[in-house]
């Protein structure tokens, strides 16, 4: 009920309640089309006076064209009531994927929260118009028709409502586990998906058929799952639809005794089981809107609660104030105690490791390859949080911290970083929507590419390519330097600033990095390889494997 409650409040109730006012008429008079049509029929082999099939030729009409327009009026009002809910759901969606995004847990479970992410978002999307207008409109119509009925046929007539009730309960509880192994298949296959896409050059340079057949293999799964839940499907329709051809007849012969004893009239008969049949056929739409509706709340479930939880309870005016940067050199920044941290069926990467950063004291991070630089990079931007130990800013904790505060305390770009392809004042425009021109010509300057931008075709405006691929490696960690020099946050995490420079440029980048922190107060925390440079840093961490 909780995550119904959250998918209804996605759309405000004045944009709801015309959508399911015209979806009620609309079937409505679909109903009332063919009781008018029987009642026309069946009344002329009567031979009544002319005006009274005139007036029944005018119902017919009127219900055929109010049908048609109610019915593109609910088409129109449902799809703007969802798109206008479409937003609030991008929005919770991003929030969600940006708070565990990347997974310590690596490409398993990052397939799996792809697949509700894609597959859920695609329920969420629909749960407006095919899984909540349907049973309403359905179940309205039919407590409207059983109220006559249960006049005529006492406790008989509430047959209609309680078969409804069992249509809509029977797709909500089949086909569990039929969907659990859906979203198995649907996991692992995007999980393969994924950690070939990560290993493509390493595929293409070696033999890719094992893992392209793993990979069909797991697709075939999917294949057949979804196969298997479709027959399930047909299957249980198929169920449903002899059920509602049972019950016609069961009403038949109910109400014809009725006929002979003179309490209704044949005319009236002709009426009640072509409107009747009418009814049984709109709830044809009942199984697909049910699964549906379980679909959309097993979603909301995955993807909602946190983010939408998180909204309501940190409003705008609420939430925890920003650290306040101590600007006094030595003033500590971020206190690291105790930290350990292992991705999960693995080996720790690094194990109670304790360290203070103050300003003005520049700190180098140095170790071997797999030592956990990158891994402790991430840590400290709160990507990921640690499995042991604790990690404050300002003397808060990290889990205490508004979701703005580290980035707005910790100016981080690290190697691997996407960079558009557009030219170098448009990843300026994404990354530092708020410099100004002078503070971009100030980073380009201080990470040394001046030279660089003159010498393209198009100067700063010049086309770099898909990941920035005109640039050599070089050039582009400079960029991403320049980067995160371009604003005034007062700790600079550079991951190998100097990767792939010579030892002149190196040591030019390196001076004008140490002249803008002493000039600006900001305080470098630097992932290095190069230990020639490490006597230029108050403090140096260093890691082993």
């Amino acid at each position: 009920m909780t995550c119904l409650l959250r998918l209804l409040s996605l759309v405000p109730p004045c944009a709801l309640a015309p959508v399911l006012l015209v979806s009620l008429l609309s079937l409505a008079l679909g109903i009332g089309l063919l009781g008018a049509s029987a009642w026309l029929i069946a009344s002329a082999a009567l031979e009544p006076p002319l005006y009274t099939l005139a007036i029944g030729i005018t119902c017919v009409r009127a219900c055929g064209l109010g049908r048609a327009i109610f019915r593109y009026l609910e088409r129109f009002l449902s799809h703007r009531a969802a798109f206008s809910g479409l937003t609030r759901i991008r929005l919770a969606l991003f929030d969600r994927a940006a708070a565990l995004l990347p997974l310590a847990a690596g490409p398993a479970r990052q397939g799996a929260f792809l697949y509700d992410l894609l597959t859920g978002a695609d329920a969420l999307r629909d749960f407006f118009v095919r899984a909540l207008l349907p049973p309403v409109a359905v179940g309205s119509a039919t407590g409207l028709l059983a109220a006559p009925l249960a006049r005529l046929l006492g406790t008989s007539g509430l047959l209609l409502p309680l078969l409804f009730a069992l249509r809509l309960c029977l797709p909500l509880v089949a086909e569990k586990n039929g969907e659990q192994q859906r979203r198995a298949h649907g996991s692992a296959y995007r999980s393969l998906l994924l950690d070939m896409t990560e290993g493509r050059a390493e595929l293409a340079a070696a033999d890719s058929r094992p893992a392209c057949a793993r990979l069909t293999s797991s697709a075939r799964a999917l294949l057949a799952s979804d196969c298997r839940a479709a027959c399930r499907a047909a299957d249980a329709d198929a169920r449903a639809a002899i059920m509602d051809a049972a019950l016609l007849l069961l009403l038949l012969a109910l109400l014809a005794p009725h006929v002979s004893a003179g309490d209704i009239s044949g005319v009236t008969l002709a009426v009640l089981l072509l409107v009747l049949q009418a009814l049984l056929s709109a709830w044809g739409t009942l199984p697909d809107a049910m699964r549906q509706l379980r679909q959309s709340l097993a979603a909301a479930r995955r993807l909602l609660p946190d983010a939408a939880e998180r909204t309501a309870e940190q409003p705008t005016g609420s939430q925890p104030a920003v650290p306040a940067v101590q600007t006094a050199r030595g003033a500590v920044l971020l206190r690291a105690a105790h930290l350990s941290f292992a991705y999960p069926d693995r080996a720790p990467v690094f194990s109670d490791l304790s360290f203070t950063l103050r300003r003005g004291e520049h700190t180098a991070i140095v170790g071997a390859s797999g030592a956990g630089k990158t891994t402790l990079a991430l840590l400290l931007l709160g990507v990921w949080p640690p499995v042991h130990g604790t990690l404050a800013l300002g003397g808060t904790p990290y889990p205490a911290l508004p979701p703005a505060a580290i980035t707005r305390a910790i100016a981080a770009l690290p190697q691997g970083s996407v960079l558009f392809c557009h030219s170098i004042r448009e990843n300026f425009r994404r990354y530092r929507p708020h410099a100004s021109a002078a503070d971009i010509r100030a980073a380009l300057r201080t990470a040394c590419l001046e030279d660089v931008v003159r010498a393209l075709p198009g100067g700063i405006d010049a086309p770099l390519g898909p990941d920035a691929c005109h640039l050599s490696g070089g050039q582009r960690c400079r960029l991403l330097t320049a980067l995160a020099l371009a604003g005034d946050e007062p700790v600079l995490l550079l991951d190998e600033p100097t990767a792939g420079l010579d030892a002149a440029t190196a040591a030019r980048l390196l001076d004008a990095l140490f002249a803008h922190a002493k000039a600006t107060g900001r305080t470098l925390l630097v992932i290095t390889h190069a230990r020639a440079i490490l006597p230029r840093f108050a403090q140096v961490l260093s890691l082993s494997p």
